[in-house]
């Protein structure tokens, strides 16, 4: 009989319960620290969305600022728009125009930080804004982001009805002796001087009533539009008012056909915004609108079929003789020559080639050289998307284009 063993095994007995009872208070203990861990981890992630809430927050205040300070502005908002700045990630190249807005602190958030940046397409788009909002609170790490567009009124809708002729005057039109000249209608079959026409291959807004009876005849539209069938490969009808019309002062009557309620000014405006942007001839995309008011004659191509320009030579290009288009030189597109009805700034005038559309404020007489083919994206570069229902007059919403994040 052994006496040392039944201590023995007490003392064994004991360890056990003592580590068994030491594994409880660990399991224990880890079971607050990880209960704990997970009430402070959602402490955090409460915290951390309360904070992105109010970054979101202070951006959609930043955006609606923004959006209350254009809408009770007029154009131009050229000025709203000078001040450059890197444009939003995956929005690369000279056609975007990219400036940043003045946007005042929020009273609820005094040490936060709010920024708006301005986009739009200047080639594709210049009466769509998207403005860029971000909201970011000092000392956290939450940011803000939400986007939407505006309309905005740089541009009245083209009208509809506008004259597809090849050639549109506010007077008459005669070749020069000797004169090469290549005039072509649209044509159904969409390949110039051929086919059937689809349109008048020359239309005008004034001709001469030489026996003053107060009627246009078939004879004054005629001898008005002096093109011989030579000069007119493609066939096509001469189209000219019926009833005799006062000219003088000018009556703007080409410009307004064709480009409706569309002024000067607003022209000259996205003329101006391409430019500093840094569009040109031979840029990717190429420059679209060009307002010209050198007198010097146009020496460069313009235009694409995919991309067609708009030129128009101002009443200062015409101050005294309307420039020339070089022989050689090929446009894409239309070219206005604003000459104010006086038909003797563009005596003799020469005209490169067209694809498109010209428009003359007044008549052409002895027109000596240019080939000139009427195309369907000749009004393109100046026709712009309004949807159904849009006050093209006044700032709005785009319906359905906010969106938060970014992208």
């Amino acid at each position: 009989m052994n006496p040392t063993r039944p201590r023995t095994t007490a003392m064994q007995q004991g360890a056990i319960t003592l580590l068994v009872a030491i594994a409880l208070v660990m399991l224990a203990a880890l079971a607050s620290f990880y209960s704990s861990r997970s009430v402070l981890m959602d402490q955090l992630a409460g915290q951390n969305h309360a904070r992105a809430a109010q970054a979101r927050l202070l951006a959609d205040a930043a955006l609606a600022s923004a959006q209350a300070d254009m809408a009770s502005r007029r154009a131009p908002f050229d000025p709203l728009l000078a001040q450059r700045v890197p444009c939003p990630a995956g929005v690369k190249g000279p056609q975007w125009q990219c400036a940043a807005l003045t946007v005042p602190t929020h009273p609820a958030f005094p040490q936060a930080q709010a920024s708006v940046t301005a986009v739009r397409d200047l080639v594709m788009a210049p009466h769509v804004l998207t403005l860029h909002a971000q909201g970011s609170l000092t000392r956290q790490n939450s940011r803000g982001l939400v986007r939407e567009s505006l309309f905005l009124p740089v541009l009245p809708p083209a009208p509809g009805n506008a004259p597809q002729a090849a050639l549109v005057l506010n007077g008459c039109v005669s070749e020069a002796a000797g004169a090469s000249l290549r005039v072509c209608p649209l044509s159904r079959t969409g390949v110039a001087c051929s086919g059937t026409a689809s349109a008048p291959v020359v239309q005008t807004h004034f001709v001469v009533d030489s026996n003053r009876n107060g009627s246009i005849s078939s004879a004054e539209k005629t001898a008005c539009m002096a093109l011989s069938s030579t000069s007119l490969p493609g066939g096509g009808t001469k189209s000219g008012p019926n009833s005799a019309v006062p000219r003088s002062p000018c009556n703007k009557a080409a410009w307004r056909s064709v480009f409706g309620d569309i002024t000067a000014e607003q022209l000259q405006a996205w003329s101006t915004a391409q430019e500093r942007n840094g569009l040109h001839a031979l840029s990717t995309p190429p420059r679209t609108i060009y307002w010209i008011d050198s007198p010097v004659d146009w020496s460069q191509n313009a235009g694409t079929p995919d991309t067609p320009a708009l030129l128009v030579f101002s009443d200062k290009a015409c101050a005294l003789r309307c420039p020339r288009i070089a022989p050689g030189v090929h446009i894409h597109g239309s070219v206005v020559l604003d000459s104010g009805c006086d038909d003797e700034k563009m005596r003799g005038w020469q005209g490169g080639w067209i694809e498109g559309q010209l428009v003359v404020e007044s008549g052409l007489p002895e027109w000596r050289t240019g080939t000139l083919w009427a195309r369907p994206y000749g009004r393109n570069a100046y026709i712009l998307d309004w949807p159904d229902g849009i006050d093209a007059s006044r700032v709005q919403r785009v319906n359905g284009s906010w969106s938060e994040g970014a992208r």
